[in-house]
């Protein structure tokens, strides 16, 4: 394996730490500081955007600029902005508020199917035994997730669920349609300017100048360490990972994020997971380690050429 694939499989396992962990910050902040979904994930979209935007004007200036004089990256920027970032991290951090981290983050971790099933359309072929059996174990284990077993019943809420499931497609969205922009203009800048548009719109929409919560140090602590290490270092480690790897090996890699999730969930947060839950977890890593062993991933070669 040559060194920038070494360096590419690092870099996402590390933005799959940093989520674990910003997903965890995110649940105590709603359990012992009363901050909502709606806030948190307007303000750190908004702070990291920025920041990073900033950064990438002064140091890229031509390659941000440039992505605005074509109409196609102007509509490709919003679309990801919109339905890849903000999507992704809203329906993320509602769903720990509605359930917890480590069921929250497993399930949106299905959307690797639906990368999957993206990458068979684009190459015109039937998914692979391999991949089939993949999307059985992502889908038996979002069954355990959500019903203990029991089909006539949820053990997530309705709200809880659906938003799991909006973060698996936005998830999803957000692993391949960025990748062509990132080859051309850098993965800070469109990462930046992502967010910035993202949490603008959310800005908008949810009024985050009202501010919520009981607020001390471990508050600003939690709010500092999700905008700088759970959004800003995960999305560009995760993204610039995807560009050297592929974006079905990147989702992939990038599921030591459910793991890391799990157990501190159990360890710090107290969070009582079952047998039930352990299984559906382990069913959907088990996914994601099968379709890593398959070798037939020619659309991400492909782009690697590009």
């Amino acid at each position: 394996m040559d060194r920038r694939k070494k360096i590419g499989y690092a870099l996402t396992m590390f933005g799959g730490i940093c989520w674990a962990f910003s997903g965890a910050c995110g649940q105590f902040l709603f359990q012992n500081r009363g901050l909502s979904s709606d806030w948190l994930v307007a303000v750190r979209l908004t702070l990291a955007g920025l920041i990073l935007t900033v950064y990438s004007l002064l140091r890229w200036r031509g390659n941000v600029l440039s992505i605005f004089r074509s109409a196609k990256s102007v509509a490709g920027i919003v679309v990801f902005a919109l339905f890849g970032m903000a999507m992704c991290q809203y329906s993320f951090f509602r769903s720990i508020e509605l359930s917890n981290a480590a069921t929250a983050t497993t399930l949106q971790y299905t959307g690797l199917v639906l990368v999957m099933l993206w990458l068979a359309l684009w190459d015109r072929r039937l998914p692979h035994r391999s991949e089939i059996l993949a999307v059985v174990c992502a889908m038996a284990g979002a069954f355990l997730l959500a019903t203990h077993g029991d089909p006539s019943q949820l053990v997530l809420s309705d709200k809880a669920l659906f938003w799991c499931m909006m973060g698996a497609i936005s998830f999803a969205v957000y692993s391949v349609q960025p990748r062509e922009m990132i080859v051309q203009y850098g993965t800070m800048p469109i990462t930046g300017i992502g967010m910035l548009i993202g949490g603008i719109v959310l800005c908008a929409v949810f009024k985050p100048w009202h501010v919520v919560g009981q607020w001390d140090i471990v508050t600003v602590s939690g709010l500092m360490y999700i905008t700088v290490f759970g959004t800003i270092c995960a999305f560009c480690c995760y993204l610039e990972g995807v560009r050297r790897i592929g974006a079905a090996k990147g989702s992939i890699l990038a599921a030591i994020e459910p793991v890391a999730s799990a157990v501190l969930s159990v360890v710090w947060l107290g969070v009582p997971l079952g047998g039930m839950d352990m299984s559906g977890i382990a069913l959907i890593v088990a996914a994601m380690v099968l379709l890593a062993k398959d070798k037939g991933h020619e659309t991400d070669k492909n782009i690697e050429k590009a």
